[in-house]
């Protein structure tokens, strides 16, 4: 029946006051009341986990850009911007910085520790690196459950690292983010709060 009436609606879920778009909102709200998000953060339903972590890295990018991105482009940014991530992301943020226009090589891929976590010790020193090169180090990606081993990193430790770097964090949270509303497990992805932005699936 919703395909149904999916179908013949034809909704535009950019906004309105129809069921499709009351519908959106409140998954969203479910979404954000389950990671302990506050209730003025926004967010939308999009087709998956990869065009997700998209929407996450476009508004990293518009907000650390040091110009008016979506009004400039990305050939009036006074300098490169840097994302980082640990060498076990998925390769959709690959592919983002491509379509974002910023280059593969704005990914900077960070060694694990043996748990396959980002090492926050050389993700801090690739910071401080890069500001030396005279380049702006804009984002962290962190992973809530990697695809390959499920490995989730120190939420915590880089929601810190970010506020004192100004840094954006967004979570990719497409494997375990939902841990976070089974009572025993949660503690795993506690932090996640902390984020910019999250994408789960």
């Amino acid at each position: 029946l919703g395909d149904f009436l999916a179908a013949i609606q034809g909704s535009n879920l950019g906004g309105g006051n129809h069921a499709a778009a009351l519908l959106d909102g409140q998954v969203v709200n479910w979404c954000k009341e389950m990671l302990g998000f506050p209730t003025d953060a926004s967010g939308t339903l999009v087709s998956g986990g990869s065009m997700a972590n998209l929407i996450g890295l476009t508004v990293a990018r518009n907000v650390k850009a040091g110009v008016d991105v979506r009004e400039e482009g990305v050939a009036a940014m006074p300098q490169p911007l840097r994302f980082y991530g640990s060498n076990q992301v998925h390769s959709c943020h690959r592919k983002a910085m491509e379509a974002l226009g910023l280059g593969n090589r704005a990914l900077r891929r960070i060694e694990t520790d043996a748990c396959l976590r980002i090492d926050l010790g050389r993700l801090e020193a690739a910071i401080v690196q890069d500001r030396t090169l005279g380049l702006r180090p804009a984002c962290i990606i962190a992973n809530a459950g990697t695809v390959n081993t499920g490995a989730i990193d120190d939420l915590h430790g880089l929601a810190d690292l970010a506020a004192r770097e100004r840094l954006w964090l967004h979570v990719d949270g497409c494997i375990g983010a939902l841990i976070a509303i089974a009572p025993q497990h949660r503690h795993l992805v506690s932090g996640i709060e902390r984020a910019d932005s999250v994408a789960l699936d």
